[in-house]
């Protein structure tokens, strides 16, 4: 009985630890910045993989302890709740969703970019089932909400730093150790509401109402500065709802009656600031913080509100495909059939590739179909429910309902992340807690395990446990730390003082990578990582055979492997639209047209309306001199959105390639008022097509706009070398040294070469 203490005490430890993980950043980094966690391993999205694996880890040594815990003592076994029933139907509708799926090595293992597919859905089932038996049995959530507030202010503080720019923002809006504005925004608005219900619940005690409230300021300021507007707008909905439900349950009850005073008030407050705000939003005082205007500028025809709206149209579209994608859904990570099939031409200023509804309860209906849509959907109601009906008192009451109102509404704008997975299954197990049914004592599973019984399981649990830890995270751990180096250009060299510098990496030693990275590595091997892997390479690949400096033999072999590996890929995930056009790019940059015609075609196939895959079937025609096919394609992709600068300019170059020039200036015209328009691929054009004059323009319109810009006067130069023009060469030469004299002698002497015929244009050689 002696273990039982140390093993409670190490269960409900790594429960706590739990919310520290999003701390973890897989950087490699030796000195981390202030409270990010090293993760020992510098991984391929070091955002998402250093937290995920961690996640995993910990909950599979919680198991392996809860395990034992359990059979010990009874009181930590499960209990019955709805809730666990329904968490549980849901788990296992969407293993069989998984099953069924269009692709189920994908969904059961996910990527390095989400790390999620089903895998992560039985750890977090796990931990729902571990949390809610021993922290409910240990009557322990005060303090584990303590343990996850710490973990906010502590992250609170971490942003601070990065608002002062003390530290650097890594995707334009603040996002802590997070690495996304709106995985930050919702870990604050959790932490937000557990604030108030522990401000409520301790009432009493003045030191812990000053650090409640210090922890408030903290949580708000990280999640104001996300400028999130779902979850900005979800605090102040969840809090209005809060406040209603005060007002309608204490009304009976005295002990509440200045609560209720104060949350009429609070409504009133908020009424009046929001009347304000809109009163104010085109002011410079709503203009001036880009929160404010970020919510100010929500509106049905805004292009973040217009693209959602496609999205969703492009998910339900999936959904009702058929009778099975209705019952089954397409299984998790999957989205992007579906984007692809459906996606709309009106997307074409948005993201290229969704992999994402961006509305987590549609995601669950493509992902598992109307029953696990329902499941979810019954999560939110039983909790309500349990938490409607439990012995917490209204205020305390109404946090966790405006809380969960808060985070509904959050996620019809965006998806789940591992934070906020883990936070909704806290709230979960909360109400389970406040409405599980005990067993009753002559049920088998309410009687203890001897000791001597323990002592046979225990190597049976540590064997499993360290077995299943090591299958499932350490391939993919290496993987991840081995995809970083291969795509590695630099590496860092000592001279003779210590000092290190960056040199350029010897291609060899990224082509060892890459087979590293797309073989199975340590035992047992596994498919997580590898279409990251892929992409890479083809990537990589197509940037290094355009290179003079590579050993041909590296390229040879860089594409052998690049070439094997996609294939290998696409028998696995067929008809991915995405994955088909980046393999007909590849092919098309390894100079295999007709291979990468048939891929491109097939993408299309896949993807009948993707303007991005009409671009590159319709270069790789001109490329071919095929323009009777070119026309017809680029035509196409600008039919279906005119608005489309790249598809005008495309189609454009495709009709002055076929000698039809009126066409092409009038579509230039139309679009841009000139055709003298000042876009590469049409400077390119024009010098293909002999019409020398624009491109002339086209420089003279850059130099005059950026006198000082010394580049400008070079490329213009280099032009009309290239054109055998070498009085104007020489002309622009010396405009560039009147411009810059301290260049004047470097520039002087590629004068005289070409004044003595030392230097000759291409076509004099």
């Amino acid at each position: 009985m002696s273990y039982l203490k140390p093993l409670r005490f190490a269960v409900i430890g790594g429960l706590c630890l739990v919310f520290f993980v999003p701390f973890i950043v897989a950087n490699g980094s030796v000195f981390p910045d202030i409270f990010n966690i090293a993760f020992p391993v510098n991984a391929f999205f070091p955002f998402i993989v250093g937290k995920n694996f961690v996640f995993r880890l910990l909950i599979e040594i919680l198991l392996g302890l809860y395990l034992v815990l359990a059979l010990r003592e009874p009181k930590y076994r499960p209990r019955a709740s709805c809730i666990l029933w329904a968490l549980t139907a849901f788990v296992v509708w969407m293993g069989i969703a998984t099953i069924f799926s269009a692709d189920p090595t994908k969904s059961f293992w996910s990527n390095f970019e989400r790390m999620e597919g089903y895998l992560t859905l039985l750890h977090l089932f796990v931990y729902f089932i571990i949390l809610g038996a021993v922290v409910e049995a240990e009557k322990w959530w005060e303090r584990l909400l303590q343990c996850s507030i710490l973990s906010s202010v502590l992250m609170g503080v971490y942003a601070l730093f990065q608002i002062g720019g003390a530290i650097a923002i890594d995707q334009g809006r603040l996002d802590a150790t997070l690495g996304n504005a709106t995985y930050l925004a919702v870990f604050m608005l959790f932490n937000m509401f557990f604030t108030l219900f522990l401000l409520v619940r301790q009432r009493s005690s003045a030191v812990a109402q000053s650090l409640y409230g210090i922890a408030l300021v903290l949580q708000f300021t990280a999640l104001f500065e996300t400028e999130t507007r779902g979850a900005l707008l979800g605090l102040v909905g969840g809090l209005v709802l809060g406040a209603l439900w005060i007002i309608w349950r204490a009304a009976r009850q005295p002990e509440w009656r200045a609560l209720r005073k104060v949350s009429m008030g609070a409504i009133g407050v908020i009424a009046v600031l929001v009347i304000a705000f809109f009163a104010l939003k085109n002011t410079a005082i709503v203009q001036k913080s880009n929160t404010l205007n970020r919510v100010a500028s929500i509106s049905l025809t805004d292009k973040t509100t217009e693209a959602r709206f496609l999205i969703w149209h492009m998910a339900y579209q999936g959904f009702v495909q058929s009778p099975k994608t209705m019952a089954l859904g397409w299984g998790q990570e999957n989205f992007s059939y579906v984007f692809n099939n459906y996606y709309s031409p009106a997307m074409y200023d948005q993201e290229s590739w969704f992999d994402r509804a961006h509305n987590q309860f549609l995601d669950w209906l493509v992902a598992g179909g109307l029953p696990a849509f329902l499941l979810y959907v019954s999560l939110f109601v039983l909790a309500v429910v349990a938490i409607a009906g439990s012995a917490l008192s209204v205020p305390e009451q109404a946090a966790f309902i405006g809380l969960l109102a808060a985070y509904a509404f959050n996620n019809l704008f965006v998806f789940d992340n591992l934070s906020s997975s883990v936070y909704f299954l806290v709230v979960l197990a909360l109400a389970h807690g406040l409405s599980q049914k005990k067993l009753p004592g002559f049920m088998a599973l309410s009687r203890p395990v001897g000791d001597q019984a323990i002592a046979i399981a225990l190597p049976f649990i540590i064997v499993g446990v360290g077995l299943g830890a090591w299958v499932l995270n350490a391939p993919g751990i290496v993987r991840a730390q081995t995809l970083v180096g291969a795509i590695t250009t630099q590496v860092a060299v000592a001279d003779s003082s210590g000092s290190l510098s960056a040199q350029p990496k010897d291609p060899k030693q990224n082509l060892a990578g890459f087979q590293s990275a797309l073989g199975e590595g340590i035992w047992p091997g596994g498919p997580l990582g590898k279409q990251e892997v892929t992409e890479q390479l083809w990537q990589f690949t197509s940037t290094e055979l355009q290179s003079s400096s590579v050993d041909p033999a590296v390229k040879q072999s860089l594409a052998t492997l690049a070439q094997s590996a996609g294939q290998a890929l696409l028998a696995q995930r067929q008809h991915d639209a995405r994955l088909e056009l980046f393999d007909g790019t590849f092919l098309q940059a390894s100079g295999q047209l007709p291979q990468a015609q048939v891929e491109l075609k097939a993408a299309l196939a896949d993807s009948p309306q993707k303007q991005q895959i009409m671009f590159q079937l319709g270069v790789l025609y001109i490329n071919e001199s095929d323009l009777a096919d070119a026309l017809p394609i680029l035509k196409k992709a600008f039919d279906e959105e005119p608005a489309y600068t790249d598809a005008r300019i495309l189609y454009a170059s495709g009709l002055y390639y076929a000698g039809q020039n009126a066409q092409a200036d009038a579509l230039l015209t139309q679009g841009f008022g000139t055709v003298l328009v000042d876009d590469a691929r049409l400077v390119q054009v024009y010098t293909n097509t002999k019409q020398y004059n624009r491109v002339v323009s086209i420089w003279q319109a850059r130099i005059a706009k950026n006198p000082a810009t010394i580049e400008n006067y070079i490329n213009l130069a280099q032009f009309y070398f290239g054109i055998a023009d070498t009085r104007d060469t020489v002309l622009e030469l010396q405009a560039a040294i009147k411009e810059n004299p301290a260049l004047a002698t470097q520039i002087q002497t590629v004068i005289t070469q070409i004044q003595n015929g030392t230097l000759k244009p291409p076509e004099q050689k």
